[in-house]
């Protein structure tokens, strides 16, 4: 995750300093004028969002999830999209609604220090809690994922000094996980005292498909946002029932 945040800051940093050199960004060729001049108008090319996750997670006793189970508060994760901003109004040189499709990655870990995850030696993925007699340092669900949003955007008319806009975005994303894996640090399992580092990767039983709504609001290129995933992180009767909510700062345009 820190490479990812680093790569996305990078990237910004570069779009800031190349919109900041040509205002007139250029258009791939071959499509018409009208798409150009949409495309060369739009100030939301890229998307970070820096985000707190949590999740609404069903307790079962143990089954799945012990009724002790907790997230802790500063689970974390980033999203980065690239988005076109088409403008549904073709007569206003400001127009104040667009909508916006997009492409990107994100990345969401779950953190829950003195809880680990089987799924090896069963069919069913469980959360279970490690006991007394252990010792972690860091225990982790990581889960990245190919995103697709499309959203609904209005903007006020820009400053005439800043060119900076209120905004208000609602919208739908679903996307395709490429990769899972839990980690842990601390003491080991086996209760043999050796303090370990590992990653388990692929984690069974989630589901490949995921898809929620969510809404982004602000100033410039400032906003906070909130995600709800309408599906379930695992396949039904065969993991944890857990489905994210997600909240955070969203820089967006310049």
């Amino acid at each position: 995750m820190r490479k990812l945040a680093i790569s996305a800051v990078f990237l910004f940093c570069s779009m800031v300093v190349a919109l900041g050199q040509d205002s007139s960004l250029a258009a791939p060729r071959g499509i018409s004028y009208n798409i150009k001049k949409k495309i060369s108008k739009s100030k939301d090319r890229l998307v970070i969002d820096f985000c707190l996750m949590n999740a609404i997670i069903k307790k079962d006793g143990g089954i799945t999830v012990p009724d002790n189970f907790k997230v802790s508060g500063f689970s974390r994760g980033i999203n980065v999209y690239f988005m076109y901003d088409l403008v549904l109004d073709k007569k206003k040189k400001n127009p104040h609604f667009s909508i916006a499709p997009g492409i990107g990655f994100a990345s969401e870990n779950y953190y829950f220090k003195s809880f680990g995850v089987s799924w090896h030696h069963d069919s069913i993925t469980r959360f279970y809690p490690l006991g007394d007699s252990i010792s972690s340092k860091k225990s982790k669900l990581n889960m990245t994922y190919l995103d697709i949003p499309i959203e609904f955007r209005f903007r006020s008319t820009p400053n005439k000094k800043t060119g900076w806009s209120w905004k208000l975005a609602a919208g739908f994303k679903f996307g395709f996980l490429i990769g899972s894996k839990w980690k842990y640090k601390g003491e080991s399992l086996d209760n043999s005292g050796e303090n370990v580092t590992f990653k388990d990767i692929k984690v069974a039983n989630m589901n490949k498909l995921r898809y929620g709504v969510y809404l982004r609001g602000g100033y410039g290129m400032f906003n906070l946002f909130a995600y709800y995933s309408l599906s379930n992180s695992f396949v039904a009767n065969k993991g944890p029932g857990m489905k994210p909510i997600v909240f955070g700062l969203s820089i967006n345009g310049l």
